[in-house]
């Protein structure tokens, strides 16, 4: 009798530790499915990109429920009045960011030039590598764009190899709104040139070539303009795409500004312009 009954304290306690792991799993799931928006008008759009028709913004802490995902866009629906619509999950969710900027929704892959084996050019002295100034000022180009609140990827973040074949496929996966390719030049005579220039390929990167151009005439160095040249990395993407030479490695004059953080952070910050510019009028 006593041992019938202590089989059912068991039964009974393993029948609810099943149902406790049952309704959490439950509740886990249901929470999934949850979002509440951060920051205040939120776009609500008719289809998952940010050139899609505005249904409404978004009031901050407005409740939503996931319906689906696709590309980092979310269709969701308001708890409060049925509105259906498409929501990009990063500016819902950012937490940073008091209202979306113009810059908000897009999509910005940075692909820093060379990297690992590949030192890319080299100074007069060989000493500096392309490959290291040109992580350094995509990074700083990632964290003024994400200020804004726009979605950034990297090619890289450290110092890898990245086949150049595998640069366009995220532009390509998150149908990216630019592709930027960051590079310093070299003549191979040392100080026989200096400046910078831009180079795109397919017609649909000239706005943006141009908006990207525009902004960089802040630099101090001097801009050498943009052309078009079938470098693989812009030729082979079907996505906006440019490639930038901000300066010539073997220059000396160009070298001082290329490894200063202060024309790191000024790249940024015209390149941030250019494409605030750019998606305004796109």
């Amino acid at each position: 009798m006593i041992n019938s009954i202590q089989k059912n304290k068991i039964g009974l306690s393993v029948l609810a530790l099943i149902s406790l792991a049952t309704f959490l799993l439950v509740l886990s799931l249901a929470q999934q499915n949850q979002l509440t928006t951060r920051p205040d008008d939120v776009p609500l759009r008719k289809e998952p990109n940010r050139t899609s028709k505005k249904i409404v913004s978004l009031k901050s802490d407005t409740k939503l429920t996931v319906l689906k995902r696709q590309n980092g866009w979310w269709y969701v629906r308001d708890s409060k009045d049925d509105t259906k619509g498409w929501v990009a999950s990063w500016v819902a969710n950012n937490t940073f960011l008091k209202k979306p900027t113009a810059l908000s929704e897009a999509t910005i892959v940075l692909d820093p030039g060379h990297g690992g084996s590949d030192t890319g050019a080299l100074s007069y002295n060989n000493k500096y590598y392309e490959k290291t100034y040109t992580l350094k000022t995509a990074l700083a180009t990632r964290k003024e764009l994400e200020k804004t609140g726009a979605r950034v990827f990297m090619t890289r973040t450290t110092d890898v190899v990245v086949p150049l074949l595998y640069i366009p496929r995220q532009a390509e996966k998150y149908q990216a709104d630019a592709q930027i390719s960051f590079h310093f030049d070299a003549s191979g005579t040392h100080n026989s040139a200096s400046g910078i220039s831009q180079y795109y390929y397919n017609s649909n990167s000239l706005t943006l070539v141009k908006s990207l151009s525009s902004s960089l005439n802040n630099l101090p160095l001097e801009n050498r303009g943009y052309d078009s040249t079938p470098y693989l990395v812009i030729k082979d993407v079907s996505r906006p795409a440019v490639l930038l030479e901000l300066g010539f490695i073997d220059s000396d004059k160009d070298l001082s500004y290329i490894k200063s953080s202060t024309y790191q952070e000024k790249v940024a910050k015209d390149i941030r312009s250019g494409l605030m510019n750019y998606i305004q009028s796109n």
